[in-house]
């Protein structure tokens, strides 16, 4: 199996080795390694993704800066009567304020910030498992249609060598021309079969090539060994590993958040003290004076309650929704793995015991027909059959990696060894 290095301990990586046989270079063939590498490196909704962090760094910026300072001007005494009459006992004050924050409250909004930035974080790299197990999924799938379409191709080539023995049967009398009406039809359904699953290829290429932007693929085959089985940890191991994952961890982060917000919201009940300073021009004296100034808000009635409270059920209510996934993840882990489990006996019986036996059931079979033993019908039921065990064979393998990839995504990390 690989280990992806750009995602750290909690590589997602699928157990498919390479294939023995090295195909053309012309022919482009891609690993599943490759296919991941361009998956981080071109993936449209994790390229979207970092503007939604970078939109983040901007609120993180904007909450360390200081409030700005503001202008005042007044103008008393005006268009009164007597000796305030029109501008003649006018006084103008032009000052400056500044609301100096105290308990450090522009700290605890830049903690905020920041927290919500790691949150952001820890979405970003379950979205990249998610991404990637999604591509991993595809490659399987490609894999799978590899081997189908090699099925496929023996269909047809054991229907036209039937087909052929059916003509040479015929030509000596030894089988009625029905049945060579029937080999004609056999071969002709192959063929049909054979073009849907060329069809059913080419789609999969082009769903991988998706996986990172590309409108189409300029690879040609998945180079991997769909029938090669890695071993597997024991359960309690992987259980283990469930609780570290990045799934679970995010409800730790938001808790943290939470307690930020507390203290936000209890700092915020006093943000401080407003001073000022200015000058007033006192008309009817032809003089001016410094004014000075200072207010303090009285946190009687708004004392951020609300919010205080808001943020106390959503931290606890953080904890009791990593309860309720860490049961959730630990029921499918089980679920997964005695699926694997499943698959790795099926897998093991269909290769070394059923598909060995069909092979020779097939080959007696065609032997005794070729001599008049057995019927038209006997032969294409073997081939049927040995075709059915190859089908099986093959979804076996394909269900044993999708599943693999499945517990890879709930623990986060590579099960080889």
């Amino acid at each position: 199996m690989f280990r992806f290095p750009a995602i750290g301990r909690t590589a997602l990586v699928v157990s498919l080795a390479l294939a023995a046989n090295p195909l053309r270079a012309e022919e482009a063939p891609l690993t599943l390694r490759e296919a991941l590498a361009r998956t981080l490196q071109s993936n449209p909704d994790l390229a979207a993704y970092q503007y939604v962090l970078k939109a983040q760094d901007g609120r993180i910026t904007q909450a360390g800066f200081k409030p700005n300072p503001t202008l005042n001007s007044t103008l008393d005494n005006v268009l009164g009567t007597g000796d305030t009459k029109g501008l003649s006992g006018a006084e103008l004050t032009i000052g400056l304020s500044q609301l100096i924050e105290l308990g450090g409250l522009r700290d605890r909004r830049v903690a905020v910030a920041r927290i919500e930035r790691e949150s952001l974080d820890v979405e970003g790299h379950i979205g990249r498992l998610d991404v990637l197990a999604e591509t991993a999924r595809r490659f399987v799938s490609l894999a799978s249609q590899q081997e189908e379409h090699k099925l496929t191709h023996l269909a047809v080539e054991l229907a036209e060598k039937t087909a052929t023995a059916v003509e040479r049967r015929v030509a000596a009398a030894k089988s009625p021309i029905a049945e060579r009406d029937r080999a004609a039809v056999a071969v002709e359904r192959a063929k049909s079969a054979d073009a849907h699953a060329e069809h059913g290829l080419m789609a999969a290429r082009y769903d991988l090539a998706a996986s990172w932007g590309a409108v189409r693929p300029d690879f040609s085959t998945a180079t991997a060994d769909l029938y090669a089985l890695p071993p597997i940890s024991d359960y309690e191991t992987l259980l283990t590993r469930l609780e570290a994952t990045p799934d679970l961890t995010r409800y730790l982060s938001e808790a943290r958040l939470r307690d930020s917000e507390i203290s936000l919201a209890i700092a915020s009940r006093r943000p401080g003290i407003e001073v000022g300073a200015g000058v007033r021009r006192l008309q009817a004296t032809q003089d001016t004076a410094l004014v000075l100034s200072a207010s303090i808000p009285l946190p009687y009635y708004n004392k951020n309650q609300g919010l205080i409270a808001e943020a106390e059920a959503r931290k606890q209510g953080a904890s009791a929704e990593q309860k309720a996934a860490l049961v959730k993840a630990r029921t499918q882990l089980f679920r997964n793995y005695r699926e694997l489990l499943d698959r790795q006996r099926e897998l093991t019986a269909l290769r070394e015991r059923a598909l060995p036996r069909m092979e020779s059931a097939l080959q007696n079979t065609e032997y005794a027909f070729e001599r008049g033993r057995y019927s038209y019908l006997e032969l294409v039921d073997a081939q049927r059959e040995l075709l059915a065990v190859r089908a099986s064979l093959i979804e076996a393998a394909s269900q044993y990696h999708l599943t693999l990839i499945e517990i890879e995504r709930l623990t986060g990390e590579s099960l080889s060894r």
